[in-house]
């Protein structure tokens, strides 16, 4: 009974990727459904995907200075990572690629809530970054504007 109970535990891994920049949408995606079937074909599954773009390196690999990230979250058993690694290294478009291992016990429901409260605490950060930096500018505008009417006004009294 021990033996059925361990076999339905899957551990959780996430993959991120950089691609050439120059590959098109299509052949990203049909990559991207070619990990998704490998990740099925060994009994896992795909708990989140995320494209996060286009970006430049921090350091040239492979005389590329640019890539597209990917970032991709499944859970599964056995040789999963083997495959899909193996998979990666075949792709003569992927320059880099780095799998870690999320936890033994994986619960997808639990990291994809995890996952929406870091996106939600991100885009707050981000609309009151926002907010500062409006407020910032309409300090800067209007002491711009008064300075400057200050100073034609005084550029036009001396001249007559």
């Amino acid at each position: 009974m021990a033996n059925t109970a361990s076999a339905d535990i899957r551990a959780g891994y996430e993959t991120t990727m950089i691609t050439r920049s120059e590959l098109s949408d299509d052949a990203l995606k049909a990559l991207q459904e070619k990990l998704a079937g490998v990740v099925t074909e060994f009994g896992g599954e795909i708990v989140l995907t995320e494209d996060w773009g286009r970006r430049k390196l921090a350091y040239p690999i492979q005389k590329e200075s640019r890539g597209h990230y990917n970032y991709f979250v499944y859970s599964g058993k056995g040789e999963i990572v083997h495959e899909i690694e193996r998979h990666l290294r075949l792709h003569e478009h992927v320059l880099r690629f780095l799998t870690v291992n999320l936890e033994k016990e994986f619960n997808a429901e639990n990291f994809r809530k995890q996952r929406a409260e870091v996106h939600a605490a991100a885009k707050r950060r981000e609309e009151e970054r926002e907010a500062r930096r409006e407020e910032r500018d309409s300090r800067r505008s209007y002491h711009d504007r008064g300075e400057s009417s200050g100073d034609i006004q005084g550029v036009e009294i001396s001249e007559e």
